[in-house]
């Protein structure tokens, strides 16, 4: 598998899908520090909060091959900004989490992910499973 880093808010579902993606191995806790879980990399909510460690984000990103950056379906706003992304040199996939939730609205944070900068979208629940397959496809080796 590809390594991939997740980033998003404090509680935008990172840590869930890391666990979904392992095949429920991966025992999620609120990520203070960078953490490696195989072929993952999970960043705490905070570099993405706080612009001032963005250097943070870019150094850590440094030996992954996918980025996935993550918006809650649940959130009206979105902490992400325009063009985000364009500070990578490496493939960036936008998840859209909490899909199922009731208060959920995936267009709304589609339009922040595609803000942003992501290009290709796609929209995930770890509850249901729902595009868990579609991102095992992406992260592939092959």
């Amino acid at each position: 598998m590809k390594k991939t880093m997740f980033v998003g808010e404090t509680r935008s579902g990172k840590s869930s899908l890391i666990k979904a993606l392992s095949g429920e191995s991966y025992s999620p806790r609120r990520a203070m520090a960078v953490e490696h879980f195989g072929p993952f990399i999970n960043t705490p909510g905070e570099f993405l909060e706080n612009s001032w460690f963005y250097h943070a984000l870019i150094t850590s990103s440094a030996d992954c091959k996918v980025l996935a950056i993550i918006q809650d379906a649940t959130r009206r706003t979105s902490l992400f900004p325009p063009l985000f992304t364009s500070m990578f040199n490496r493939k960036v996939i936008g998840l859209v989490s909490k899909v199922d939730a009731p208060n959920a609205d995936p267009d709304l944070a589609e339009r922040f992910l595609k803000q942003a900068g992501a290009k290709q979208i796609i929209r995930t629940s770890s509850v249901s499973g729902e595009g868990i397959e579609q991102i095992l496809s992406i992260i592939s080796d092959q």
